[in-house]
């Protein structure tokens, strides 16, 4: 059989997996980046009493293997009564460790603004929450691309591990045709351009928001 007959024959199912793919991806960041700034913001200038415990907690996860991470969501969680299905339990488990990683680059960029406006700011009796939303986020955010779109990549990779845990996704839809075709090279070509799609777009879209702050800030171009 030629490669184009395999392919017509494993393209619904590949085509699913992508879909999968890009599902998970996107729910996996919609959840991780807000998690990720609040977890930042509560240990750069929250209450030691939280932020202690919290960065403890954080530094635990991202010591752990993602796939150990994933694989006590999907078969501890039972033990506890909560019976997740697969591809629920990636998305759980993906979006605590890109939390826990993401919510160290952000802390970098707030921690990077100096600590002088913080003072400046309560000098001219704003609060705490106002310093934050008009004075330090505004100036973060433009350091934080780079990293954040860098660590969406790597979380969109990482999705891959999802087919431990019998998620459907992009992987495993390339794995079963191979284990059935025993054809190996059409099927993780196919899976490789596939994340390079994703991962692409997001490569162009940190361009074009790099760009847009460039000159949004009257910045030398590199």
């Amino acid at each position: 059989m030629s490669y184009y007959d395999l392919f017509i024959q494993y393209y619904p199912s590949l085509l699913k997996g992508l879909w999968t793919t890009l599902l998970l991806s996107a729910v996996t960041l919609l959840i991780a980046t807000p998690l990720a700034l609040a977890i930042a913001l509560i240990r750069e200038t929250g209450s030691r009493w939280v932020a202690i415990p919290l960065a403890i907690l954080v530094n635990a996860i991202r010591l752990l293997p993602a796939l150990l991470v994933l694989f006590f969501v999907f078969y501890a969680t039972p033990q506890l009564g909560y019976r997740l299905q697969p591809l629920t339990a990636a998305m759980i488990g993906l979006s605590i460790m890109g939390a826990a990683y993401m919510s160290e680059d952000f802390r970098g960029c707030i921690a990077a603004i100096d600590s002088g406006q913080y003072k400046a700011a309560k000098a001219l009796g704003l609060s705490h929450l106002h310093t934050l939303r008009r004075i330090v986020l505004p100036q973060a955010f433009p350091l934080a691309i780079s990293p954040y779109m860098t660590r969406a990549i790597i979380m969109v990779k990482a999705t891959s591990l999802a087919s431990m845990v019998a998620v459907a996704d992009l992987t495993a839809a390339a794995s079963r045709a191979t284990s059935i075709t025993y054809e190996p090279f059409l099927f993780i070509v196919f899976a490789g351009l596939g994340y390079l799609l994703i991962s692409g777009f997001l490569a162009l879209l940190q361009s074009w928001a790099e760009a847009k702050i460039a000159r949004a800030y009257r910045l030398a171009p590199r």
